[in-house]
């Protein structure tokens, strides 16, 4: 296939441009990175080209910073989203394939898994626009012969992963408290995720169809700790400070930090868990990786190793 990627340098977006080059396929990397092959900026306002012949836009680029402000999110990850798909159909791609996020359901309101109806109101700017896309890209597929697919990912991890992992890997690294075992989050590894992008390119798609992806498991963060610590062949430093501890020192940072109370505490000891079942079911694609699995590569990758030993656990998505 001739495929277009956006975000092509990113973490997910590297993986998947070297599977599909592995595959045989035709790849134009689209961004601001000058060595790639279409230049585009979601930020700007001039209208995106798409170039004749594309046969599926991969679109995995946007602006991943949960505390950027509100507006810049539905700049890029909303406005610019919907300019792309319009400019795709416009030119005639049979398929269009976004990756959105799970936080486009917005905040959970218990620990049961969620599935794709199974949302509220974003809280933050990342997950409005995010959702927001995603309304109108399913506008866009209903008034055009373009098919949409949009995947909603749970945090991401594979070696090279940022974020709340590599902060948890830090904090195991230098020997600190380990987590109590409150709470639950979804995962999906990075290379179940591109198997599935490429999964739901190659399948005959019409229409809009949107689906939660995740590896099926709910990951404590202490379960989290208790891996890179054995992929570093050491147990986790304990005992375990207590969940009221965690929180309260969760929420003297978000103060300091200037953010709101409880994202920090909710980022490691809230439920934030997921369904797969419906995209399993419709595409025949299935997980093959668990955190523990990957976790040493990710060691040997030195995400432990990095700067920063001092921070705490919470930042990114």
């Amino acid at each position: 296939m001739k495929c277009l990627v956006t975000g092509a340098t990113g973490f997910i977006g590297t993986a998947l441009c070297e599977s599909l080059a592995a595959r045989g396929d035709d790849v134009l990397r689209a961004g601001r990175d000058p060595a790639g092959e279409l230049p585009l900026d979601l930020a700007a306002d001039a209208e995106p080209v798409v170039p004749p012949g594309v046969e599926v836009v991969f679109h995995l680029a946007g602006l991943a910073h949960r505390s950027a402000p509100a507006a810049l999110h539905g700049r890029i990850n909303h406005r610019g989203t919907v300019a792309l798909a319009r400019a795709a159909a416009a030119a005639g791609v049979p398929h269009f394939v976004f990756l959105s996020s799970v936080k486009a359901l917005g905040p959970a309101r218990g620990p049961a898994p969620r599935g794709e109806r199974d949302g509220g109101l974003p809280r933050d700017g990342y997950g409005r626009a995010k959702a927001a896309a995603e309304r109108e890209l399913a506008a866009i597929a209903a008034e055009s012969a373009m098919a949409v697919t949009v995947l909603r990912p749970a945090l991401v991890y594979g070696p090279g992963a940022r974020g709340n992992l590599e902060l948890l890997s830090r904090w195991v690294a230098a020997g600190r408290p380990a987590p109590p075992s409150a709470g639950a989050r979804s995962l999906i590894g990075r290379d179940d995720l591109v198997r599935l992008l490429r999964l739901v390119a190659a399948q005959p798609a019409a229409g809009y169809r949107c689906w939660n992806v995740t590896d099926g498991e709910c990951y404590t963060a202490r379960r989290l700790c208790e891996a890179l610590a054995r992929a570093r062949g050491r147990a986790l430093a304990g005992p375990a400070l207590p969940a009221w501890a965690w929180r309260a020192a969760a929420t003297a940072r978000d103060i300091l930090r200037g953010e709101r109370p409880g994202h920090t505490a909710a980022a490691l000891l809230g439920h934030d868990c997921y369904r797969n079942e419906a995209v399993c079911a419709a595409t025949g694609w299935a997980p093959r990786d668990r955190f523990e699995d990957v976790a040493p590569a990710m060691v040997e990758a030195g995400l432990a190793e990095a700067s920063g030993h001092g921070r705490f656990p919470g930042d990114g998505r």
